[in-house]
């Protein structure tokens, strides 16, 4: 199969990131947020990236959702919050028990479900006590898979009933079958060892044919793989430090690419003056609508 080279665009009036990350598509009220894991901020912009807004999250902030009551759900290094759609009120709704206090909440995703799946890992990034938990609307944990150094995802394919997980720096890409889910967790196999890859794997989306979009961290890329996992279109951006990806846009075709600045010395920085802002690349593919959490459970929101 003969690989294909793009270019997204930069969008130069987005915000510079520290260490952007988790790009989320509000398809209730056509807007796009993402935030900033360094310096604990929301951003929160219309399609284009012309007109954004701020918000400041005291906890730290790692993952931002969708909850069915227009509101949505965050989490923290070690806590799951809803937020109101505000996004000036919040409540806690559980706080994660970590065997290892060195792990935290990396990624996260809402299943066709309604149910939340986090993925975490070792911020000193050495040992594998990164997991895949799912947890249930009364955040009971339903079932859990293990032995993660940096765990991202899971993101899902419905068409076809897979999710799909990495664990970044062992450079592997695992998918597992929907159908396959008990309380002792699910069978992964290996999708994907990126050894003939640049960068390691991050941040995923996944469109309706079943194509996986990987964004490289390290590389400057994302890569496109097929459901074959044949690598068929690369993107590639004048940025080293590319985190992650979301479809996005009135007709889910938009992928936003968040990138980051954190870690480059001087001459890096002079060479890549977008490290750490917003891209954007107009697919030829649809992309799945962000799910919502179900949130009957979840009372009133507190300041």
């Amino acid at each position: 199969m003969q690989i294909k080279y793009e270019q997204p665009f930069v969008c130069e009036n987005s915000y510079k990131s520290i260490l952007g990350q988790r790009p989320l598509w509000d398809w209730r009220q056509d807007k796009l947020l993402w935030i900033d894991i360094h310096e604990n901020k929301i951003i929160e912009t219309d399609q284009d990236i012309q007109k954004e807004n701020f918000y400041l999250v005291p906890e730290g902030i790692t993952n931002i959702l969708l909850q069915d009551n227009e509101n949505y759900l965050m989490s923290s290094a070690d806590s799951l919050f809803s937020l109101h759609s505000s996004i000036s009120k919040k409540q806690l709704l559980t706080k994660i028990n970590f065997k290892n206090n060195k792990d935290r909440i990396n990624d996260a995703d809402i299943d066709i479900n309604g149910q939340i799946w986090i993925s975490t890992m070792d911020t000193q990034q050495q040992s594998e006590t990164g997991m895949v938990i799912g947890y249930n609307s009364n955040f009971d944990p339903i079932f859990q898979d293990e032995s993660y150094i940096i765990s991202n995802g899971p993101i899902f394919d419905y068409e076809r009933n897979i999710g799909y997980v990495t664990d970044s720096i062992k450079r592997i890409i695992y998918s597992f079958s929907m159908n396959d889910i008990s309380s002792s967790g699910f069978q992964k196999k290996i999708f994907l060892s990126l050894n003939n890859v640049d960068g390691n794997p991050d941040g995923m989306a996944v469109d309706r044919n079943g194509n996986l979009w990987v964004a490289m961290w390290g590389s400057g890329k994302v890569c496109c793989f097929d459901k074959s996992s044949n690598l068929k279109l690369i993107l590639q951006l004048p940025v080293s430090k590319v985190t992650s990806c979301a479809f996005g846009g009135s007709n889910l075709n938009e992928l936003y690419i968040t990138t980051a600045s954190i870690g480059l010395n001087d001459i890096e920085a002079e060479r890549q003056p977008h490290a750490g802002k917003i891209f954007k690349f107009i697919t030829q593919e649809q992309g799945y609508a962000s799910n919502c959490y179900r949130s009957e459970n979840i009372s009133n929101l507190y300041h």
